[in-house]
């Protein structure tokens, strides 16, 4: 993109602005990338963490105390999580205390629904009781509490599509100046037939003002990018790659079709 962009233009904004976004794609997205895998991960960690619990919440019946009911459930089938499950029960048999492995569970898997069910499974375990009849009603609370979040985040994922759209109409206001106003007022300026309501523009002003749009339309996508992330996921980290996609699109459009 940026060898296209830089044999096609050479003036010192253009440059400028080729490489910006060239720094902004390589930067932002693979972070975004990144984190949409890892993201995607504890997803599929947290998803299955309700029936883990539930699982040794069974085992506790029998009168098994938190370590034996971990090592008993961890022959169960809960996806990505199964493997930090087998994990935990091998630290257990090795004799590492039960809370040391739940808590370097949380190490492994950082995110605040994780961090806060397992530290109220820990204190739990600490307080002792009934743990068979906790560990059900932690498991049930969290499922409800994932289900609530779902349906949270899926009424607010509808308003990323309002700031795609709205970011799409700026790239069509910026192309419309670009290819029929600022030409039109050139020609305009250029005879001496220039309106007396657009006498601000003048030979120099004309491309600055493209310059500037230009760098607005390359904000305006990063910001929508990380806004869409927000709203779609609570966190700006998951609209990383999304900035970087829309800030180029909108980037090359106006150089391919604007002919900044």
């Amino acid at each position: 993109m940026a060898i296209y962009l830089f044999v096609t233009h050479s003036d010192n904004f253009s440059l400028l602005f080729d490489f910006t976004v060239l720094g902004i794609f390589l930067f932002l997205a693979p972070s975004g990338i990144r984190d949409i895998y890892e993201r995607r991960r504890t997803k599929a960690i947290e998803s299955r963490i309700p029936d883990f619990l539930r699982d040794v919440a069974e085992a506790s019946k029998f009168g098994s105390n938190l370590a034996d009911s971990i090592i008993a459930a961890s022959d169960g089938q809960y996806g990505m999580l199964s493997v930090e499950i087998k994990k935990m029960a091998a630290q257990i048999r090795w004799g590492v205390s039960v809370d040391e492995v739940l808590e370097e569970f949380v190490k492994r898997n950082k995110s605040p629904f994780t961090e806060k069910l397992v530290l109220t499974v820990i204190e739990a375990n600490r307080s002792g009781g009934n743990t068979s009849e906790v560990l059900n009603l932690i498991a049930v609370n969290s499922r409800e509490a994932q289900v609530l979040t779902k349906e949270k985040y899926s009424q607010l994922s509808s308003y990323i599509i309002i700031i795609v759209i709205a970011y799409a109409v700026f790239l069509l206001t910026v192309l419309v100046l670009d290819i029929q106003f600022f030409p039109q007022m050139t020609k305009q300026i250029v005879s001496g037939t220039s309106a007396s309501s657009f006498t601000f523009l003048n030979l120099s002003t004309i491309p600055l003002i493209k310059e500037i749009l230009t760098g607005v339309a390359i904000v305006q996508g990063v910001g929508s990018g990380l806004m869409s992330g927000v709203l779609g996921e609570g966190r700006y980290q998951s609209g990383l790659l999304y900035a970087a996609i829309l800030a180029s699109i909108g980037y090359i459009l106006i150089v391919l079709l604007g002919g900044v």
